[in-house]
Parts: structure tokens; C-alpha cells; sequence
């Protein structure tokens, strides 16, 4: 295996773990409704991917929303409440921290949409702090698997396709990266991610 010389990381279920079932009762407690019918509404619809893939932005969302579930919730507190599903993947922390110390190029790579990002920025300032580079499919105007978001991705981390190391919750996240020549893998625990890492030749206290 290559050495590798840039390090991507996934946002959800890597960084931060999520329950997307938390926001959908909370929602429907208000609307009168089912989670069923709330997770219907936000994904099986494709709502959340054209939010995520920046093809309509919050406003158009939530009045998406409001007519899907024939209902006039807040804006406020329906981008909140969607938002406000993650916790902090606290084990990994350190290990990022260790790749920080030594300077090893880090950033994140993830699907997610406007409100999902400025609620975890603001929630864990942790991701500020660590990460340098921040590759987010509502901005790139495209969701991995698409080459799009690899390219560009690459192309801010400035090395070649087989020096770029990724690590998704994701086998498809991860397929697509590796099609575009990257290294990938998929996220299992803090250390097989330290244990694949040191084979490809990173070297930090962990």
C-alpha cells in the first residue's frame, strides 16, 4: 500500500453518531402526525437529498416540508429539531488529535445539508478546531458516490488520487472514493482506523 499523505474523514456516524429517529418523534409530537409519516416525508420523498445535495435551500425545505405534512411548523424549530440528532464519536477525538499534533493534513468529507453542518459547527466546536478543510455536498452541489465530490476533494488536498486516504460509515462512500483511486475503508472502531493508518505508513502517538 501507497504511503498515504491526506486523510478525509466522514462526518456522520464517524465523527458524529446520529438518530434521525430522535428529530422524526419530536416532529411529529408537534404536527400531530407518526414518525413513520415524518421519515416519509423528509427521506423516502428525497427532500433531505436535495437539501443535502444544495438543490433547494432552507426556506424551500421547510415549505416542502409544511406541504408534504399539510402542516405550518416553524422553520426554526423544524431545522433545529432536524439537526439536533448528533453526539460526539468521543473516543475518536483523540486519535484526530494525535494526527493534528503531528501535523498530518486532515479534513472532512460528508453529505450533509446547510442546517445539519452549522448546528454541528456551533454544537462541537471540536470540528473547527481539528480540521483544516471541510468538503460538504451541499456546497459542492453533489453527495458521494459521485466523482464530483471526490474531485473536488482532491483537488483541496492537493495530492495524488493513491496519497488520499478515506474512512466512511459507508461501503458505497467508500467504493466510490476507491474508484476514483483513492485509498478507503470502512469505519469499524478508533483502532482498526489507527491500525489501517499506521500500515499506510502515518506515523502519531496513538
Amino acid at each position: 500500500m501507497a504511503e498515504i499523505e491526506y486523510l478525509y474523514f466522514d462526518l456522520g456516524n464517524v465523527i458524529l453518531s446520529f438518530d434521525h429517529a430522535i428529530a422524526a418523534t419530536r416532529i411529529a409530537d408537534v404536527i400531530d402526525a407518526s414518525p413513520a409519516e415524518v421519515t416519509e416525508w423528509i427521506f423516502e420523498s428525497g427532500l433531505q437529498q436535495a437539501f443535502e445535495s444544495g438543490e433547494i435551500n432552507r426556506e424551500a425545505f421547510c415549505n416542502r416540508f409544511s406541504e408534504l405534512s399539510n402542516s405550518n411548523v416553524g422553520q426554526e424549530f423544524l431545522l433545529e429539531t432536524i439537526s439536533d440528532i448528533f453526539s460526539l464519536n468521543r473516543r475518536l477525538i483523540p486519535l484526530i488529535s494525535q494526527l493534528r499534533a503531528v501535523n498530518f493534513p486532515i479534513g472532512i468529507l460528508s453529505n450533509t445539508c446547510i442546517a445539519h453542518w452549522e448546528f454541528a459547527l456551533a454544537r462541537f466546536p471540536v470540528l473547527d478546531q481539528l480540521f483544516s478543510n471541510f468538503i460538504l455536498s451541499y456546497e459542492i452541489g453533489a453527495m458521494k458516490p459521485a466523482a464530483l465530490i471526490y474531485e473536488r476533494a482532491l483537488d483541496v488536498a492537493a495530492v495524488e488520487p493513491t496519497r488520499c486516504f478515506f474512512v466512511d460509515d459507508r461501503i458505497e462512500n467508500v467504493e466510490g472514493a476507491r474508484a476514483n483511486g483513492w485509498e478507503a475503508v470502512v469505519y469499524q472502531s478508533v483502532d482498526q482506523l489507527a491500525m489501517e493508518l499506521r500500515c499506510r505508513g502515518v506515523k502519531f502517538n496513538f
